[in-house]
């Protein structure tokens, strides 16, 4: 077996992020400004073709989507880098996400459970009217609310005695950008709570948007990303709307179920794999058959090859990359591999 070697993590301090979340995984106190994402990868200058990340979403990312191959290809001076970008998220905590465009009555229904007459109004003659999707985004996205819309909207929500995710977000939402009709846009989307466990896959041309919650994520080595709404930062609405898929998706299509294994669980997805196994103080062994990313959440890992030999230790901020073949592997917490599925 080839050496294990270490991967050292980098913090990315976007605005989205939690305080005290990654920081308390590396047994820290909180942080001094937020931390939204531990990457493990050596993208953009290595070889591995996946990126992995723990995702620490304290408020909601950009509505956004990723380009497939041939629209990198076709305009590549359009991208940061050549390759396209499927990803597939592992909650490890209660997890919500916006994720494809919903069928025509649930974005009824999504419209309708805001409690805003005037949004009803505004919306519902346009979808039952048979405007399309882009259409519909094309007025939302980026667009000022100059028929106050917004503010009856949370006026409305903050007197709902018992509200439910998709309200309570709603509003966190329309709070952060009361001057603007994006929030409305993520009514045309569907809605998903993931519980501990549970997975999402995001292929290529997906509007999705990561609106609370940790979870662990695996891409393709990319970072190629077109905003269209929800964010401060520069969006693209006519590129976005070329690339994404804007055809209804049922919800089920995204999820994925947990493959239980003999000493821990596994996901898989389009080129995709996360792989998550249980530490204790007894060393235990694994055969991998592709190169993969390995970190642990909630404590710490020793990892050795099959003889014993370039022993590590990893956990927190620290990962390393496990070549093909069998390891050993003991600590506490639970350790992670990702890797090319």
């Amino acid at each position: 077996m080839s050496e294990i070697k270490q991967l050292n993590g980098v913090v990315k301090n976007y605005a989205w992020g939690s305080y005290s979340v990654l920081a308390g995984n590396r047994g820290a106190e909180n942080s001094k400004q937020p931390e939204a994402e531990l990457w493990f990868g050596d993208f953009p200058k290595g070889s591995l073709p996946v990126l992995a990340k723990i995702l620490a979403v304290a408020q909601s990312l950009s509505l956004q989507v990723h380009p497939n191959k041939s629209q990198v290809n076709k305009t590549p001076e359009l991208f940061s880098d050549a390759n396209h970008k499927p990803e597939m998220l592992v909650a490890l905590s209660d997890f919500y996400a916006l994720v494809g465009i919903a069928d025509e009555s649930e974005i009824i229904e999504a419209v309708n459970s805001m409690g805003s007459l005037k949004i009803s109004n505004f919306l519902l003659p346009k979808i039952e009217n048979g405007d399309s999707i882009s259409d519909l985004l094309r007025i939302l996205l980026g667009a000022p609310d100059d028929l106050s819309l917004i503010p009856d909207l949370i006026s409305n929500l903050r007197k709902v005695a018992t509200p439910n995710n998709r309200q309570k977000l709603s509003l966190e939402v329309a709070n952060r950008y009361p001057d603007r009709l994006d929030v409305l846009a993520t009514l045309l989307c569907n809605f998903v709570k993931l519980s501990p466990g549970q997975g999402i896959y995001v292929p290529p041309r997906t509007i999705h948007a990561y609106l609370n919650g940790t979870g662990i994520e695996v891409m393709a080595a990319s970072d190629n990303v077109v905003r269209g709404g929800l964010t401060v930062k520069a969006i693209d609405l006519n590129l976005f709307l070329e690339i994404a898929d804007l055809s209804a998706q049922n919800l089920e299509s995204y999820l994925i179920a947990p493959e239980k294994l003999v000493n821990g669980k596994s996901w898989s997805a389009p080129e995709l794999k996360l792989l998550q196994l249980p530490l204790s103080d007894n060393p235990q062994p694994h055969q991998i058959t592709t190169e993969s990313i390995a970190f642990v959440w909630g404590g710490q890992a020793m990892l050795s090859g099959q003889s014993g030999e370039s022993s590590i230790t990893i956990g927190g901020d620290l990962g390393a990359i496990i070549p093909v073949g069998q390891f050993e592997y003991r600590g506490t917490g639970s350790l992670w591999l990702a890797s090319q599925g």
